[in-house]
């Protein structure tokens, strides 16, 4: 498969080159696909390289509903996570060039550190494993826009005496207008303060609260290799209790996965929600916490919930309307952190305590079909 890269700096336009990706995942019929440039990390060591993006426009079609989304990555990648923000939009609202004003870098590969895209992006499409697949149910479709700026932060830890190279797929596939019955909403929550002392055991867990009734279309977490396990319970409002018997369950830190709900069978009421939970044993000779390197930890809750606040309908008034600042209302309420997060509720697990999941089966990914 060959692609086009965009080798740039931040003072200049991209030169066009080609070259050849080491992945190969078939083009979506209905839909789009976008492939990373190769970088090659050397040999003993770590990089969090980030690839700005700029998806086109399959003919004149400015807004298109993502009903599915797989990703394809170099084997052993850390995590690659596709980010978006208010910069992604701006091209297809504006016009040519305003996307890269508010992002401060033209299409390329650079440093993460180097783009401030923790203060202007978050994640749409958090993947942890080599090959994934996010499968929304019928007629819940993901509003998008084209064209659209992308953000591929894709974090590789090289071990091995030799240089590898990585790169990145994505497939966004999508249904008509016509068949959108529900817009989906994004999820993605942290906990930003995270601390695990050395030589110590810790249970550090959250709960995501949702205002509003939902439907759950998916869940998965993302820890580091210090994480034993992840669970996740139901929590009820009226009770304020966490249901003991957790219904997600990973051991496996380096491939957690993504367990799907088909349609009616996870309802949540309003003010009721899903507490996550990570189990950490530090075995390190330093504090843990969170500082965005594999040398730290994270404990991260991610969902696909539907209907969202907004309608079929409002979204493409909005959208054919030119209407810049409803879109970034509709941004804000359907991709972003929990309605709300509360740590006062009584936890089924001990807090000193990191080896709660053993009786526990692991949970599989499944897909809808």
């Amino acid at each position: 498969m060959w692609l086009v890269l965009m080798l740039v700096s931040c003072a200049d336009k991209p030169t066009v080159v080609e070259a050849e990706s080491v992945l190969s995942l078939p083009v979506p019929e209905n839909g789009y696909q976008l492939v990373t440039p190769d970088y090659v990390v050397p040999p003993f060591s770590e990089r969090e390289i980030c690839t700005v993006m700029r998806l086109e426009p399959n003919g004149d079609e400015r807004l298109y509903w993502a009903n599915t989304l797989e990703s394809l990555v170099t084997e052993g990648t850390h995590h690659m996570n596709v980010m978006m923000g208010e910069f992604s939009f701006l091209d297809a609202f504006i016009g040519d060039g305003a996307s890269e004003n508010a992002l401060g870098a033209v299409a390329g590969q650079y440093p993460c550190e180097e783009l401030s895209t923790m203060e202007l992006a978050y994640t749409i499409f958090p993947s942890q494993r080599d090959s994934q697949k996010i499968t929304l149910p019928e007629g819940v479709a993901a509003p998008l826009t084209a064209p659209l700026w992308l953000v591929f932060s894709h974090h590789y830890v090289n071990p091995t005496e030799d240089s590898i190279t990585i790169s990145a797929i994505l497939n966004i596939e999508t249904i008509p207008a016509s068949e959108v019955t529900d817009v989906a909403g994004l999820v993605f929550s942290g906990v930003p303060d995270l601390e695990v002392p050395v030589g110590a055991e810790r249970v550090i867990g959250r709960t995501c609260v949702f205002d509003r009734d939902v439907q759950v279309a998916l869940v998965s977490s993302h820890t580091h290799e210090w994480g034993e396990c992840v669970t996740m319970n139901q929590y009820a409002a009226d009770s304020s209790t966490i249901e003991p018997e957790p219904f997600f369950v990973n051991k496996r830190w380096e491939q957690p996965p993504i367990l799907h709900f088909e349609p009616g069978v996870f309802s949540v009421a309003a003010g009721d929600g899903i507490h996550w939970a990570c189990h950490y044993q530090n075995d390190t000779e330093y504090t843990l916490v969170e500082d965005g390197t594999a040398e730290g930890e994270m404990c991260v809750f991610a969902a696909v919930t539907y209907p969202s606040p907004w309608t079929v309908e409002q979204v493409e008034e909005t959208v054919s309307g030119e209407d810049l600042v409803g879109l970034m209302g509709l941004l804000g309420d359907v991709m972003g952190p929990c309605d709300a997060v509360i740590d006062t509720v009584a936890s089924p697990w001990p807090e000193d305590k990191s080896d709660a999941c053993e009786e526990f089966e692991q949970t599989e990914s499944n897909t809808l079909e």
